[in-house]
């Protein structure tokens, strides 16, 4: 059992620098979860029904199985889990492990960043979208009264461990969804990124072969954003882009468009508004509306969704500031700026131009 011949990918933290490790074998996954000392392992239901071998890492009464899905991103889940461990008597020193894609991510750093005030925690991703792009920079959020990410910590992992076998046991709307998050990625990154991810869509579409590369270039785009910006007080601001009218989508159809594909719908919306408003240059916007047209068009979503509802749910973001809304427009690739914006007719009437024009959008 060897790890992958992928270069592993580090990122600094001011609590830390931790690593995110490539594994071409799962079994050296489940070497590397045993040496965790004093762990516990918080672990995504259907994940624990796929792969057997990972419920015999520990003893079966230090897992907890969890049903991902967006109920369970929640204060009262949390409690649960933190009774748990409580009753197991993890302490301090104890260290949880995480096995799953992004609501795992969440429960998981955010149960490790209150329980005792603190508890060292480790991430298994086994999405697309939690190994190309949320595994690393320490951020979390559960929901709150049917709103999107309300409440969120940051609590760095102490190790990321990446097994791309994983992927090939995923629904493919869950596949979709990992494009959805690189796409942004690959234009906050430098413009070779870009290339590449577009180069890797023309020879492989959504297939996941070979895909080890494709999810480190991803994490380097994001590291390059994270290390200069952990806390999100400035250039990490840039990483929402998409994010703002794509969680709001999420919210609105009641998480019946996937993560990755609202993310494309955003960014294709926030590309057409900047474009409209002389920010987004042409070329760039003709591009990107070009591959999404190309490699996204299975995206499907009712027009019952009004210009007027979809920014009225942005009020819920937290990125909403003294009665303004910051959203990262591009300019081209890796230029997006951060710009504020007044929720009004003027934005309405530009949404209500993009639900129009965009093949996305159908009669219920």
């Amino acid at each position: 059992m060897k790890n992958s011949n992928i270069e592993p990918v580090e990122i600094s933290s001011i609590n830390g620098n931790y690593f995110a490790t490539f594994h071409s074998e799962l079994g050296s996954l489940e070497e590397a979860i045993k040496t965790k000392v004093d762990s516990f392992i918080l672990i995504d239901e259907q994940v624990s029904k796929t792969y057997q071998n990972l419920m015999t890492i520990l003893p079966k009464e230090r897992y907890f199985i969890v049903e991902s899905n967006e109920e369970n991103k929640s204060l009262s889940k949390v409690g649960e889990i933190c009774n748990w461990l409580m009753n197991m008597e993890a302490t301090k020193t104890s260290h949880l492990v995480a096995i799953g894609g992004g609501v795992i991510q969440d429960l998981s750093t955010f149960c490790s960043h209150i329980y005792y005030r603190g508890i060292k925690w480790s991430y298994v991703p086994t999405t697309l979208l939690s190994q190309a792009d949320s595994c690393i920079g320490a951020k979390c959020a559960l929901n709150l009264n049917g709103h999107k990410n309300q409440l969120g910590v940051v609590h760095t992992p102490s190790a990321v461990e990446i097994y791309s076998g994983f992927l090939k046991t995923l629904p493919f709307s869950e596949i979709q969804s990992g494009f959805g998050e690189i796409a942004k990625l690959a234009v906050t990154g430098e413009s070779q990124f870009l290339n590449d991810f577009e180069q890797y869509l023309e020879k492989y579409e959504f297939s996941t072969d070979n895909i080890d590369p494709l999810i480190r270039s991803s994490l380097l785009a994001k590291k390059f954003v994270i290390d200069q910006d952990e806390y999100e007080s400035d250039l990490r601001r840039i990483l929402n882009y998409g994010h703002s009218f794509g969680h709001a989508l999420e919210a609105l159809t009641k998480n019946s468009v996937v993560h990755g594909d609202a993310v494309v719908v955003g960014m294709d919306l926030i590309n057409y508004i900047g474009f409209k408003l002389g920010i987004t240059s042409e070329d760039f916007h003709i591009e990107m509306t070009n591959l999404f047209k190309k490699y996204f068009h299975h995206i499907k979503i009712s027009k019952l969704i009004s210009p007027e509802i979809w920014v009225n749910e942005l009020k819920h973001d937290k990125k909403m500031q003294h009665g303004k809304m910051h959203f990262a427009i591009p300019i081209s690739t890796g230029d997006i700026r951060i710009y504020k914006m007044e929720l009004d007719k003027d934005l309405i009437n530009l949404v209500g131009e993009y639900i129009e024009s965009s093949k996305y959008f159908h009669s219920a």
